[in-house]
């Protein structure tokens, strides 16, 4: 039996948790405690800190190709800001992304 089996569990399950938060923050409907985790997150684990890239990028690539972002009103656009220097400083690293994904306030 493989003996880094439970690591890789342990990885893998973090990974899934991250990816949830992260879709929570892209879909506009996550929590401030999440957030919270998500950003505490972010900062500790570079593998994180990819996920979330990727999950930015796939999120953008997909309104792209479908043409379905929703029409917003500029000052709306411009009230909604990062709720974090983390998530804002990566959105920002993140290719088609303006100050990084929108937070829920």
């Amino acid at each position: 039996m493989d003996q880094d089996y439970p690591a890789k569990d342990s990885c893998n399950r973090l990974l899934d948790e991250v990816e949830q938060l992260i879709w929570s923050l892209l879909d506009d409907r996550i929590t401030d405690a999440d957030a919270e985790r998500l950003e505490a997150l972010i900062k500790s684990d570079q593998q994180v800190q990819q996920r979330y890239l990727e999950c930015v990028q796939l999120h953008t690539d997909l309104f792209s190709q479908l043409g379905s972002i929703p029409e917003t009103n500029p000052e709306e656009l411009s009230a909604k800001k990062p709720r974090s220097p983390v998530l804002g400083s990566l959105g920002d690293l993140t290719p088609g992304i303006e100050n990084g994904p929108p937070v829920a306030d």
